[in-house]
């Protein structure tokens, strides 16, 4: 009885197929979309009259629109989406009228490859604009770098020769000051929602960090001015703690995501042999997640070490060679943004040499953190 119920379904499946694919005269697909091409909506009447009056009123609406609003823009990517909608959708109708299965799977087959060459099209199309970005700053930088220029301090404007010394060593105390504010709250933070994920505060802490992740940078900048600097002056604190509280989220989301992924057995493991909740903590899942909690402090760093908003209203700037960090310090970023608007070509190439110095550390820290989430699978 079951077969015969099978078999019954199977026609009426196959009847149903023959009936949707015979209804109404088989269209030739070419000329359906040689006409769609040629005479845009107009040509849609050849597949489908319903389909033909429709994009011709909105051809002839995007038209009349355009005059009435006196706008060659509108009036020429209104066409032009008209025109392809036509395409497609005479493409589309003609294709439902083909009476011939194998033709049918044949296009099908066509189209699938065609979309699959779009879509690795569009992929390569986005690495175009980083890889010229990348190929100018070399180009531009590259000739600029040598022993001389990473060791000495700029030369006064009219003199030859000058480096970037006090932007390196700026930049390494600035970041380096942020990672030691940041990485214990953040771990902390994380290690917080990922143990108690279903509480309030850890629902109003998680709703705070990504709200903090979409603050501007010049925002925080302009925040830590009035918090800090007005009160002790341009300093390389300020400039840490606003670099910090940038760090905050990164590493906040990457501890707890890491955590979340931890199997459950581990924790209960050592609870069961006696060992403190705050030892289970730090000895045995922290040590496990130390792979992904060590991607996010390294992307969190990448993320501020080019940031130059902040500094300007923080750290100011510092033509010397400073180690004090409650004075005015220089960075990377702020001293290609003042070489870069100077009027000086001398200080122009020593902005693209400290730009392709800039853009060798955020690459190294991207590819290292690549390197260690593949390596040990981490998901961020």
């Amino acid at each position: 009885m079951d077969i015969l119920n099978n078999q019954n379904q199977s026609i009426a499946l196959q009847q149903g197929i023959q009936r949707f694919t015979i209804s109404g005269k088989e269209k030739n697909i070419f000329a359906a979309f040689f006409l769609s091409l040629v005479f845009g909506p107009v040509g849609l009447f050849y597949s489908t009259v319903k389909g033909g009056i429709i994009m011709t009123l909105a051809g002839g609406a995007t038209v009349l629109l355009g005059k009435t609003t006196d706008s060659p823009v509108f009036f020429k990517w209104g066409l032009i989406f008209v025109w392809i909608i036509s395409m497609i959708w005479s493409y589309n109708t003609a294709k439902k009228t083909i009476k011939n299965d194998d033709k049918r799977l044949l296009f099908r087959n066509a189209e699938s490859i065609l979309y699959k060459a779009l879509i690795f099209i569009l992929a390569f199309t986005i690495t175009i604009p980083l890889v010229i970005i990348l190929i100018y700053i070399i180009r531009q930088g590259v000739t600029q770098v040598n022993w001389h220029f990473l060791t000495h301090v700029p030369a006064p404007v009219g003199e030859k020769g000058g480096g970037i010394a006090n932007a390196l060593l700026g930049s390494f105390l600035m970041v380096l000051m942020s990672a030691i504010l940041a990485v214990p709250v953040g771990i902390s933070a994380g290690i917080y929602l990922s143990e108690n994920p279903n509480t309030r505060l850890a629902y109003y802490a998680g709703l705070c960090v990504d709200i903090l992740q979409g603050v501007p940078s010049i925002v925080v900048g302009i925040v830590i001015y009035f918090w800090i600097v007005k009160p002790i002056g341009f300093s390389a604190v300020s400039g840490s703690v606003a670099l910090a509280i940038m760090m905050l989220p990164i590493v906040i989301r990457s501890t707890e995501q890491t955590l979340k992924m931890l199997p459950d057995s581990l924790k209960e493991a050592a609870l069961s042999l006696g060992v403190p909740y705050h030892r289970v903590i730090l000895k045995v899942i922290v040590p496990c997640g130390f792979a992904g909690i060590l991607s996010g402090i390294m992307l969190s760093i990448a993320r501020i070490i080019g940031e130059t908003a902040p500094l300007i209203f923080t750290a100011f700037g510092n033509s010397y060679l400073s180690t004090n960090i409650f004075g005015p310090m220089e960075s990377l970023p702020h001293v290609i943004f003042t070489y870069a608007t100077s009027p000086y070509d001398d200080w122009h190439n020593l902005a693209w040499g400290a730009s392709f110095i800039l853009l060798v550390f955020v690459l190294t820290l991207n590819i290292v953190t690549k390197v260690i989430t593949r390596k040990w699978k981490v998901q961020l």
